[in-house]
């Protein structure tokens, strides 16, 4: 009872404030059309990946909250937490008064999109699903936060980190590969995520995508019948012990200890985020399955 009576009493603020001097009317990425202010001053990205986002677009001075984990750049860890992104506090983003909420599909829950919208705060849902889709995502994005040539120049440099890595694995074999996001219990990356893409253009194959969840947990024998050549162990975890992981796997019976198997490491930041250092997590992804074609300086771990 005592949330609901502050909810309305910060909503009574929100509609004392005046409104915008200009709107416009614009479809997200979930086809909802949503009133946005032309030029937002006070925005709150949902997920870490967007309050990056938000960052890259030179617009730092206009975000007033973000996640629990937004921690990238450094500045993002100073910012008023509103709670994680799929268990959000919907009293703190209100009492920020918002002009514009960027929120994601698959990180988000639908309740928190719609409550907030309930309330009169525009929402603007994202749905990365594919990596190269994204620049043209980030261009709209930026155009909805009032930064459309700063989205421009952002996505002109996340294509051009795709297309050096498309050139540098042009005929490239393929090497079965594992992605772990978690290693006890062992889930993977399957089929129908950005992830799996990744490893795709990275120039591998998903060994895991033959399984029918989209993060499947899979057990020791699946993973030994499947013969993954590289496996990618990039957990969720914080506060994990690395070398403890890599020692697992690169020991683990039937699998790392096999002959000609390499087990290598990267941030789940750069895999996982779908925001402005995709390129950068593509290029040592690509770097890590396929090292033969990364041996320049110019391909030096991000």
């Amino acid at each position: 009872m005592l949330r609901s009576i502050a909810v309305v009493l910060v909503l009574g603020l929100l509609l004392a404030c005046p409104l915008p001097a200009t709107a416009r009317v614009v479809t997200d990425e979930i086809g909802r059309r949503i009133e946005v202010p032309d030029n937002p001053q006070r925005i709150i990205g949902l997920t870490p990946s967007l309050t990056e986002v938000l960052f890259a677009l030179g617009l730092e001075d206009k975000i007033v909250g973000a996640t629990t984990w937004a921690d990238y750049p450094p500045a993002a860890k100073k910012l008023p937490r509103v709670g994680a992104y799929v268990n959000l506090n919907l009293e703190k983003i209100v009492a920020l008064a918002p002009d514009l909420v960027i929120a994601n599909k698959e990180g988000n829950p639908p309740w928190a999109v719609y409550k907030l919208a309930g309330l009169s705060i525009p929402v603007y849902v994202t749905e990365p699903s594919d990596p190269m889709t994204l620049p043209t995502s980030l261009e709209k994005l930026a155009d909805v936060c009032g930064a459309p040539e700063a989205g421009k120049k952002l996505a002109a440099k996340i294509r051009a980190e795709f297309a050096e890595v498309a050139k540098r694995l042009k005929g490239v074999k393929p090497r079965r590969t594992l992605a772990v996001i978690g290693s006890r219990p062992l889930v993977a990356v399957g089929k129908d995520t950005m992830n799996h893409a990744m490893v795709e253009l990275a120039g591998g194959i998903n060994v895991a995508a033959a399984a029918s969840q989209r993060w499947p947990r899979l057990n020791l024998e699946y993973v030994v019948a499947v013969k993954p050549e590289v496996i990618v162990v990039s957990t969720m975890d914080r506060g994990q012990d690395l070398q403890r992981e890599l020692k697992y796997w690169r020991t683990l019976p039937g699998v790392g200890d096999q002959p000609g198997v390499r087990v290598e490491w990267m941030s789940s930041d750069l895999m996982d985020r779908p925001g402005p250092r995709i390129g950068q997590g593509l290029k040592w992804l690509a770097r890590l399955i396929h090292p033969e074609r990364f041996q320049d300086s110019e391909a030096k771990k991000p």
